[in-house]
């Protein structure tokens, strides 16, 4: 495969807001050059605790970018490690969250491609030697196509979805090894789940965007006998809501097996919940679920969460939604979900994003956070900032 020569943007665009107990802080406006526009996809840190993710678009060659966020004296610097390009031979437009192995090893997916070889995307990696396209997905769709959703590396392979293509036309669940040379896939259909569009969790379960018993998306698990199952499908009046787009957080909680996620529409509330699994016996894989927060449409605490949730060392909770907030912009917010006494839950923003207002935030975060080892927080949106082309943001609690 052909290897890009790595580029150095040239810019740095910072600016901070404060609010309340929590400091924003904008750790990079994207221009649509070399560092490109619309980044859909979080943010990955690697052990040494640089941050990577991928821009979908730009107007250079309008395929997007690559880049790494080091952190420098205090400073954040960026650095495009590959622009995609649409007049060569590879994918392009990358839109799913990337995944880091042990070595420092960078994988990503693009979700499209003008050459018939890369029609239906592809998986890529990024080693010290350079950037290679481990697979492309078949053009007819056969192995899936389209990848959106961020990859999971475990034990030398990659995992990652498709929301359309394979067998029924419906989405893939895939895994390639890390050299590109062993490739499988699922295919979902019907109650099993249509058009995932989350990430593969270690623990091996999922969720679908549509699809399930009431075709509002479900839960899947991975069965190494039975294949892709069904573990909990949503529906249009649930408490859980329904349309699940958000990564699945699993954790030990009390020794007990637990699943946090997100739906994006319906609950309580119509614009979206938080819900949780927890098994009933250890291993028994039968689980019950809880909403433990419903989002209101229209409301000042924001609505459709499209990312999934991540959790601080104490089991508080934090994520994004992609609309609403106190101002008139009603470009998201980012939130807490702290737990309480008698098993409540409390929801706190912690930050809503005031484009309109003042000029220098992102709008629209179409992904969760992560955080560091103090706690902060990282993100992305995908509109906003300077230019209009999204954003990059840091929020200390």
């Amino acid at each position: 495969m052909r290897k890009k020569v790595m580029v150095v943007c040239a810019f740095l665009l910072i600016s901070a807001v404060g609010v309340g107990a929590a400091t924003y802080e904008t750790l990079h406006h994207f221009t649509s050059w070399e560092d490109g526009q619309n980044p859909y996809a979080g943010l990955t840190f690697d052990a040494a605790g640089n941050l990577y993710g991928v821009s979908a678009f730009d107007q250079v060659r309008d395929g997007g970018s690559l880049f790494k966020l080091s952190p420098s004296n205090g400073v954040w610097q960026l650095r495009v490690l590959h622009k995609f390009d649409r007049q060569e031979n590879e994918g392009v437009v990358p839109i799913g969250g990337l995944a880091v192995d042990e070595a420092g090893n960078v994988y990503g997916t693009t979700s499209y491609g003008h050459n018939l070889d890369a029609r239906c995307g592809s998986v890529f990696k990024v080693s010290q030697s350079g950037f290679t396209h481990l697979r492309y997905f078949n053009r007819d769709g056969a192995e899936g196509c389209y990848p959106q959703a961020t990859l999971t590396y475990s034990n030398g392979r990659i995992w990652g979805t498709t929301p359309v293509g394979g067998t029924k036309g419906q989405g893939t669940l895939f895994s390639v090894d890390t050299s590109g040379g062993s490739f499988y896939f699922y295919s979902f259909s019907g109650i099993k789940g249509s058009e995932p569009l989350s990430a593969f969790s270690l623990w091996g379960y999922g969720t679908t965007y549509s699809g399930g018993w009431k075709g509002k998306g479900n839960i899947y698990r991975l069965d190494p006998v039975k294949g892709l199952t069904n573990k909990h499908s949503f529906k249009e009046d649930g408490k859980a809501g329904y349309a699940p787009m958000g990564d699945l957080l699993t954790l030990y909680v009390g020794g007990v097996r637990t699943i946090y996620g997100t739906t994006s529409a319906g609950g309580a509330g119509g614009g979206g919940t938080i819900f949780r699994l927890t098994e009933v016996e250890p291993n028994s894989d039968r689980w019950t679920i809880r909403v433990l927060h419903s989002f209101s449409f229209g409301d000042a605490g924001g609505w459709a969460p499209m990312g999934g949730l991540t959790a601080d060392a104490a089991g508080n909770l934090y994520g994004t939604t992609s609309r609403g907030g106190d101002n008139d912009s009603k470009c998201g917010t980012v939130f807490k979900l702290s737990r309480g006494a008698g098993s409540r839950w409390t929801h706190t923003v912690l930050y809503s994003f005031d484009y309109w207002g003042n000029g220098e935030d992102g709008c629209l975060p179409t992904s969760g956070v992560v955080l560091d080892a103090a706690g902060n927080l990282y993100g992305t949106t995908v509109e906003g900032g300077w230019y209009d082309y999204g954003t990059v943001y840091e929020i200390v609690p």
